[in-house]
């Protein structure tokens, strides 16, 4: 029963967690930013907005709709390892299984050449906030989402677990891409536990250095195993240039241009196959 309720129940805790964090992030960007934004704010807004809401509902409700109704199903059929653990536990297991299956993922998406340009859409802002959580092209999670809700099934955790999952990702995604300047010994400490703004902007610098580092979508736990983990300074968050080398121009960010962006930057990259594509440390060469 306790699972139905909460599978009845996840959707609208989705639309809420989402409004209430979004809210409070704006709030503080606006009090507290970390960098100040170039002109043209409504534009990019407008544009990062509605291309959010058509991934949005594929990367947050959607996959939170698919993990608690298979962690629905793996109750009723008894199935999976961690079935007679706590929620806690359970969720903790859940969190470090998906994000290293994540951050592997991620760096497929930088190295390969025929994903790099859907993921390409999201690096290709010019500026990083709360806008920027869900700027992402609609069939990126249409491909990364079928390799990670296995881990549900395989688990069994409970529909409490998967839940608790699933608003914790909603959260530190739009915590991750904020413009918020964090006091520097609380950025210090948070950036080992979970993804804060500085670490994850580093992400999204303009050089490939940076850009192919730092892969955590939620946690920073695996860059630091796998020694893909970068830092910049204050003074550094707050100068350096974001975004790519291409997919500069105001009327790049345009959300029909947004949508066939992907096909603009495999040309870029080169007719060639992946193998033979050269690369700059993971990304392909413009």
């Amino acid at each position: 029963m306790d699972g139905e309720i909460v599978a009845k129940s996840s959707a609208s805790l989705v639309y809420t967690t989402t409004l209430f964090i979004f809210a409070a992030a704006m709030v503080l960007e606006a009090f507290a930013p970390r960098r100040q934004l170039a002109g043209g704010i409504a534009w990019r807004w407008g544009n990062n907005f509605t291309l959010g809401l058509l991934s949005w509902y594929g990367s947050a409700v959607g996959s939170t709709l698919l993990f608690v109704w298979l962690a629905r199903w793996s109750q009723l059929h008894q199935v999976g390892l961690l079935g007679n653990w706590g929620a806690t536990p359970q969720f903790l297991v859940l969190l470090a299984s998906t994000q290293l299956l994540s951050y592997w993922i991620h760096r497929a998406f930088h190295a390969w050449r025929w994903l790099w340009p859907l993921h390409a859409v999201h690096h290709s802002d010019t500026d990083v906030d709360v806008s920027t959580t869900y700027r992402h092209h609609p069939l990126e999670p249409l491909l990364s989402l079928p390799l990670a809700a296995p881990l549900v099934l395989l688990l069994g955790v409970s529909p409490a677990a998967a839940l608790a999952y699933r608003l914790f990702d909603v959260g530190a995604q739009v915590f991750s891409h904020s413009n918020i300047a964090l006091p520097a010994p609380l950025e210090r400490a948070l950036r080992y536990v979970i993804l804060t703004p500085d670490f994850h902007r580093v992400h999204h610098c303009a050089e490939a250095r940076y850009t192919n580092s730092n892969y955590g979508s939620l946690v920073p736990w695996f860059d630091y195993l796998f020694g893909t983990a970068r830092h910049r300074s204050a003074e550094e968050q707050r100068t350096m240039e974001l975004g790519l080398e291409y997919l500069r121009e105001p009327r790049d960010s345009r959300i029909d241009r947004l949508l066939l962006a992907p096909v603009k930057v495999f040309r870029l990259a080169g007719p060639r196959p992946a193998a033979a594509a050269p690369l700059v440390e993971g990304r392909p060469l413009a």
